[in-house]
Formats: structure tokens, C-alpha cells, sequence
């Protein structure tokens, strides 16, 4: 029997457009098409408080996203945050505790972080000597990764199911035996109950397809882009969003994210279109040279990987390599000698 396939929207709306945006008719429509919503807790206010218990009356489910307070410019948390995650987070439990709020989960999303290496400006360069440096050091991630395993606990003994959204890399990482991509970028591997995918296809045109049919078919919950727009976002099209939808649901994922619920709800149908598209039998489309291209850069990156997870295994096999361009190295100066020599009186 095929699992039913589960919608769940990402809202992340200030708290004074939460009322009017989520009005009777919208709620009931989410009701009846068991729709989930992926709530960013930006702030404790009551107005988010009157919004929950709404939803927990309509009986649709709601993740609690915890995300940094409104006041703050940042929304996502990086690898050495997990004290203010959990302050947060503690600040949230005794919130929904006092209001008697219900969630079907709670959310952490933990972003890369390369600032440190990476500077922008109107001449962008890169500082390869603290890359290598974060390659090298395995204590930071260490670290990081067990401040946030010890956070997820505190979450699930609190009674909570914790969700974590990320990008598809970690996965080669992970399955690669390796640690060196999230040390690079600073990403923690605390294991979730529910480990959502980030497959955006809109930032990797033309490979975006590609991108999802290479990782899809490997996790049970993919979260797909935006029709949104902003200066950190290309959008999607309204063709690209449901080409996207069906090729995930052709990969047999039986959870798939949507981002922004206000950018889908805002075009006329576009939710009831994505509803029967989701509930549609799939297949995918015929491969392209873009898909293969994925394939083969995913295949060179997680060989690259666990070689690089493995030295005593990497180092016999570059001893060759490097005699060979050694040997090289000196025949090329020993032919400039002598041609040097020849030309010489």
C-alpha cells in the first residue's frame, strides 16, 4: 500500500499579519486537506498564542520552528549557538506550557556557516588558510555536535518530536564516513527524528531537477523552494513548483515542505492545484545530461570524501602520483639544462 503523501506549509509571518493572513476560510481549507504548517516561533506573543490554539482546534497539526527573537536580524541559528538555541527554547516551553499549546513537532535549523572565511564586499575573497584550518579541526564540530545532540534529548524528554532541515551535501558526508564537509561548513550531525531535506531547485537552474532526482529518491521528507521573491531568493515559477512537487512525489517521498505559504495562498488556485497534484500518481521524467551530471558530481564528491575520511588508505595510492610528478618535475629541469647548456658558448 502506497504511504499517503503529507503537505506541510513554512510560515514565517510577523505576528500582527498572522490574524489576517489565516483567516476562517483559509484554516478550514487547511483542515480539510490535512495540511500541516511549519510554524516560525519569531516571537511569544498572544497573538501567536490565539493563532496555535486555532490550529489546535481545527486539529492541524503545527511545528513549532524555533527561530532567533524578531528584534534579532538573523533568523537561523549556526554551529556554535546551541546556549541561545537552548535559552530560546526553554523561553518557548514554558510559553506553550502556560497556554496549553499542541504541536506535532519541534524544528531546529542550523545554517552553514563560512563567514568567517568568506568575505563579501565589493572585492569577495575567500581565506583559503581558515578553511583548511576548519578541514583540520575536528574539535569545533565535535563540540558543536554534541551540545546539540544534548539539546535534542532535552527535547524529546520534554515530549517532543525534533525535526532538522538541511542541506543535501551533509548526506555524502554522512554516508561517506566523513566529517570534512561539515566541518567546512560549520554544520553539526545531531540526529533528528525527522531529517528534512533542502532540495531548491531555483538556485541551480539548469541542475535543480537534476539535484532532485539524484537526492529524493533517498529520503522519506524533501522541502522544496519558494514562488517568493527576495534578495536572497530566486524564485520558482508556479510551473517549476508543481514540476518540482511531482517529481518528489515520483521519488516516493511521502513528506514534502513547502516554503512560504503566504507566496502560495496569494495566487488565485495555485493551492488547490498543488493539493491535486500532490495526491496525483508520479513518474519521473526521462533522465538528461543535467541529471547525469549531478549523478557524477555527487559520485566524485562522496569518493573524495571518504578518501579524505580515510588517509591511510589515501596516502599509498597518491605515493605513485607524486613520484610520477616528481620524476616528471626533474626530467622537465634536466631537458631546460640542457637545452640551456647547448645554447651557451
Amino acid at each position: 500500500m502506497t504511504p499517503r503523501l503529507q503537505l506541510t506549509y513554512m510560515c514565517d509571518m510577523p505576528a500582527a499579519e498572522l490574524a489576517d493572513f489565516f483567516d476562517d476560510k483559509l484554516i478550514a481549507h487547511l483542515g480539510m486537506h490535512n495540511v500541516r504548517i511549519c510554524l516560525a516561533i519569531r516571537d511569544l506573543s498572544s497573538l501567536r498564542v490565539a493563532l496555535v490554539q486555532r490550529f489546535n482546534s481545527a486539529r492541524i497539526a503545527v511545528v513549532a520552528w524555533i527561530v532567533r527573537d524578531e528584534q534579532q536580524l538573523l533568523r537561523e541559528y549556526r554551529m556554535h549557538d546551541a546556549a541561545l538555541v537552548s535559552t530560546r527554547y526553554g523561553e518557548f516551553l514554558q510559553w506553550s506550557n502556560l497556554h496549553g499549546l499542541g504541536w506535532d513537532a519541534v524544528g531546529i535549523d542550523i545554517e552553514p556557516d563560512i563567514r568567517e572565511a568568506v568575505r563579501g564586499g565589493n572585492q569577495p575573497s575567500v581565506d583559503i588558510n581558515t578553511l583548511v584550518q576548519r578541514i583540520a579541526d575536528r574539535w569545533h564540530i565535535d563540540e558543536a555536535t554534541a551540545a546539540y545532540s544534548h539539546l535534542v534529548a532535552q527535547m524529546r524528554s520534554d515530549g517532543f518530536a525534533v525535526e532538522s532541515y538541511e542541506i543535501p551535501f551533509v548526506r555524502d558526508d554522512r554516508v561517506s564516513g566523513s566529517t570534512i564537509a561539515r566541518r567546512l561548513l560549520g554544520l553539526p550531525d545531531f540526529a533528528a527524528d525527522r531529517t528534512v531535506i533542502r532540495l531548491s531547485s531555483s538556485n541551480l537552474r539548469p541542475y535543480g531537477p537534476g539535484l532532485i532526482a539524484t537526492y529524493a529518491p533517498e529520503s522519506s521528507s524533501v522541502l522544496i523552494g519558494s514562488i517568493a521573491s527576495d534578495e536572497n531568493n530566486r524564485p520558482l515559477s508556479q510551473y517549476e513548483l508543481l514540476r518540482d512537487l511531482g517529481h518528489v512525489s515520483a521519488c516516493g517521498v511521502t513528506q514534502i515542505y513547502i516554503a512560504d505559504i503566504q507566496a502560495v495562498y496569494a495566487v488565485p488556485g495555485l493551492a488547490d492545484m498543488i493539493v491535486t497534484q500532490a495526491g496525483r500518481p508520479q513518474t519521473l521524467p526521462p533522465t538528461d545530461e543535467f541529471h547525469h551530471q549531478v549523478a557524477r558530481m555527487r559520485a566524485g564528491m562522496r569518493a573524495l570524501l571518504w578518501a579524505g575520511a580515510r588517509p591511510a588508505v589515501l596516502l599509498p595510492l597518491l605515493i605513485p602520483v607524486l613520484l610520477l610528478i616528481r620524476r616528471m618535475l626533474r626530467g622537465s629541469v634536466s631537458q631546460h639544462t640542457e637545452i640551456a647548456e647547448r645554447k651557451s658558448p
